[in-house]
């Protein structure tokens, strides 16, 4: 009984250090298959663009034509069908925005007729909310418009507040102005609060 009590003991003794020398990670390896259709991919491109280019060599005329075909149309966004933007004006100022924990805050003064453009890095934020006031809460002033880093980011006219998806990273500017269909220009101070938004 005693032999095999010690023939048990040690068979699991040899087993649990037996299991504890195995990788605990299997390693796989690719399939010569899959290697070979990767590279068959690649070369069959790198013919097709071969042959391409052989034939803009042999043929100019051609390629200018199915280049011309393959642009793009490019779609301009009417701004507003009844609004326009205010040009900038001769004493436009121009500043750029110290944003602290996310948000910049700054009073100002504004003369007739003038447009004040401000400069702000958009960081990582995918959103801007841009609040201007007034004490006259009926003042002719309001946010012109946006652009970005990129020509092809803009917007406006907008009101006094505005809320402005950034798709890309970069400076962003934005002006503010009068309405032209009013005439009355606002002469006089505003607050002007702006806050990144991550959601």
């Amino acid at each position: 009984m005693k032999v095999f009590q010690f023939f048990i003991l040690s068979a699991f003794i040899s087993l649990s250090l037996f299991s504890c020398e195995q990788n605990a990670t299997p390693k796989i390896y690719p399939s010569k298959k899959g290697v070979d259709s990767a590279y068959a991919d690649l070369l069959k491109i790198k013919v097709e663009e071969k042959i391409r280019d052989d034939k803009e060599e042999a043929d100019p005329k051609s390629t200018k034509t199915i280049a011309k075909a393959q642009q793009p149309k490019k779609v301009v966004k009417p701004v507003a069908n009844v609004d326009k933007i205010v040009p900038f004006s001769k004493d436009n100022t121009r500043d750029t925005l110290k944003i602290t924990y996310a948000k910049a805050k700054k009073t100002l003064t504004k003369n007739a007729g003038q447009t004040n453009t401000f400069v702000f890095n958009s960081d990582t934020a995918k959103k801007v909310a841009i609040k201007i006031s007034a004490q006259d809460t009926l003042a002719n002033i309001r946010i012109n418009h946006i652009k970005g880093p990129v020509d092809s980011i803009k917007g406006g006219p907008f009101g006094k507040t505005l809320i402005f998806d950034l798709p890309a990273k970069g400076n962003y500017n934005f002006s503010i102005s009068e309405k032209p269909t009013v005439n009355k220009p606002y002469t006089g101070e505003y607050n002007l609060e702006l806050q990144l938004l991550w959601k």
